[in-house]
């Protein structure tokens, strides 16, 4: 009798998860449509050989899943990478130390020889309460005239090169440093302040490059990949997982600890950046990037570290003179080598002092997926030289980037959708650091196959401020989570901080484009873009649905039918049908990605989260300002 009424529980609740299944998937059955492959071919894992596991993250909350970056399958969207040569006037006048020369050998071997006669120098600055946000810069009246060397005690400087009747025939830019004596005072005093207040003090040198996913790295910039991995155990984020659409929504989390919308305002002087907290506490800070209006661009007004490359990044945008080979090349340095040779000069100044640089690289890696490999060299050479002369022994450093390339005719394919999404993230601790606290790279590692994001990184940042070992347990559920202590192997999407539009970890499904329901989905989202532009249809075109790309059936994660610590099948805990759909709009032909969550008990569809523009709009909207729906208008008289 009791094994007959155990029969018929179990039978009960059979009954019970089928059912529960079928109501689950009744708005993609009954009726509605079936699944089935696109008329679009697009790549799912099971198309993808993988000879280690079919997961970059394979926990019970999240299965992020692995594309070969090398699949056959994808090879006719890439070409062959080519390497960068910057030679139109090399050397003509170049810096060592704290010093410039005009090298005759090199003048005399270019169309130079027999006219150019002597160079000065102009000083570059921005004034410390002058407008930091825009394109402006001030130049100090020209130095005397030389002929060999000059030795410089500023930070910024022009140098122009005339003929004998006062012609200027050559320009070149320089920059260096130098210490100085507030700034000085300043960590002198706050480093005795908290010098007992820490186990170890760490510098913390940060690099980033635009618009390269963690698989591009592979195929264009593996040999800096290899060093930084096989040669000095550099920690490989496999599910670093971006937070929000472009460059500065991802940094301001990583830098801030917060998403931009939580902030009270726009205005950069008022954020209380990471590198302001090591300030406070006896480091110097270092600010650099290669291209000014990228990044950061408009929003402070006051330098945003005691070393800031601005004046001469500005400077060095406004001529037009010194460009070469698509702007990514001066003279016979490229854009990105003179970056770090500040950089340089700043860590090895301050190498046995505390410091703190944060740098940011747009130029080469941020247009075409192919150009990430003119790169590899030059960080390739940056990193050998600075490993190899101890100039990092007691550096952690952060080598990553902000997102994936976020355009082009890849990015429209399921696996450029993930690569967008998973930017490289790697991580370089001291060696001896690593001996000493075996614990902290025992969960680096661990944390290396988690699910993690730029709030992370911010979280790691504190942790190693105030070093003094991992005794303490860091609590499970928050948004930040430092890297030194193991990452829960349970962590969501939505524990972390990651929009349903940008998490990696859900299972996907191939919708049929033809298909009605898929249809009205398009239709609705139009309606929801259109319902942000409202305000600006006296500019902007409202829009209408051209095509449907692809659609995808969002399935969650086991998580989100888990309740306590049992997994109860038959307690549907939402009510609503996930789907990611990717369109175009009419007029501008405006591709556009979002999600939309449709409830089943309203019959309404939401857009939730992001909405990313996955092709360039270009001057398309230049009759708005505001750059959220940039991505969006197409404005009604065009250029």
């Amino acid at each position: 009798m009791r094994e007959h009424r155990s029969f018929l529980c179990l039978i009960f609740n059979l009954l019970v998860f089928i059912l529960v299944y079928y109501a689950y998937y009744q708005h993609v059955w009954l009726g509605q449509y079936k699944v089935q492959e696109s008329k679009e071919r697009l790549f799912t894992i099971t198309e993808f050989k993988n000879t280690s596991a079919p997961f970059l993250v394979d926990t019970s909350a999240c299965k992020i899943p692995y594309i070969d970056p090398f699949d056959k399958s994808l090879k006719h969207m890439f070409r062959k990478g080519t390497a960068l040569k910057c030679a139109v006037i090399n050397d003509v006048v170049y810096s060592k130390g704290n010093t410039i020369f005009i090298n005759w050998k090199a003048v005399n071997n270019s169309q130079l020889k027999n006219r150019m006669k002597y160079c000065k120098y102009e000083v570059i600055w921005i004034p410390y309460n002058e407008k930091h946000h825009n394109d402006f810069f001030m130049v100090k009246k020209e130095s005397k005239e030389f002929v060999d060397r000059t030795d410089i005690s500023n930070e910024f400087i022009r140098v122009k090169c005339y003929t004998g009747g006062g012609l200027d025939v050559y320009t070149n830019f320089f920059s260096f440093v130098h210490l100085k004596a507030d700034v000085e005072d300043r960590c002198e005093k706050n480093a005795i302040k908290f010098a007992n207040t820490r186990q170890e003090q760490l510098n913390v040198m940060m690099m980033g490059i635009d618009s390269v996913a963690r698989n591009n790295m592979l195929r264009y910039m593996k040999e800096t990949w290899k060093y930084l991995v096989n040669t000095h155990n550099a920690i490989d984020l496999l599910g670093y997982n971006k937070v929000a659409d472009n460059t500065f929504p991802n940094i301001v989390p990583m830098t801030v600890g917060k998403f931009v919308n939580e902030l009270s305002s726009f205005d950069f002087d008022n954020y209380n950046f990471i590198w302001n907290k090591y300030s406070a506490k006896g480091y110097r800070t270092f600010y650099a990037e290669d291209c000014p209006k990228m990044a950061f661009r408009r929003r402070f007004k006051i330098p945003l570290g005691d070393y800031f490359n601005r004046p001469l990044s500005v400077a060095m945008e406004n001529d037009k003179t010194v460009w070469y080979y698509r702007k990514y090349c001066v003279h016979g340095r490229t854009d990105t080598d003179i970056v770090l040779d500040y950089l340089k000069k700043y860590a090895t100044m301050f190498q046995s002092k505390q410091h703190f640089s944060f740098t940011l690289f747009s130029r080469l890696t941020h247009e075409i997926l192919h150009e990430t490999f003119k790169a590899d060299k030059i960080y390739l050479k940056f990193f050998k030289d600075f490993f190899e002369n101890d100039i990092l022994k007691n550096t952690v450093v952060f080598f990553f980037s902000d997102h994936g390339m976020r355009f082009g005719r890849f990015r429209e394919t399921f696996p450029g959708k993930l690569e967008d999404r998973l930017p490289f993230m790697l991580i370089v601790f001291p060696s001896w650091f690593i001996k000493k606290y075996p614990e902290v790279h025992r969960n680096l590692q661990i944390n290396a196959r988690r699910l993690t994001t730029p709030f992370d990184i911010f979280a790691t940042l504190e942790h190693i401020l105030d070093f003094n070992g991992i005794e303490k347990k860091q609590v499970t559920k928050q948004r930040s989570m430092s890297l030194l202590h193991e990452i829960p192997e349970n962590r969501t999407c939505d524990e972390a901080g990651i929009l349903p539009h940008w998490c990696t970890c859900s299972k996907f499904t191939t919708l049929d484009i033809q298909n009605k329901t898929v249809i009205q989905i398009g239709h609705a989202f139009v309606s929801k873009i259109n319902q942000n532009l409202r305000h600006s249809f006296d500019v902007c075109e409202k829009l209408y649905l051209k095509s449907i790309k692809y659609a995808l059936l969002v399935i969650p994660a086991d998580k989100v039918l888990r309740y306590g610590k049992t997994y109860k099948y038959g307690d549907r805990i939402k009510s609503y049908i996930d789907y990611q759909i990717t369109i175009q709009t009419k007029p501008g032909d405006a591709i556009i990605e979002g999600m939309l969550r449709f409830d089943e008990k309203r019959k309404t569809y939401d857009l939730v989260g992001d909405v990313s523009r996955i092709n360039k709009y270009g001057d398309q909207s230049h009759c708005i300002e505001q750059n959220h729906l940039k991505k969006f208008c197409y404005c009604k008289i065009q250029p």
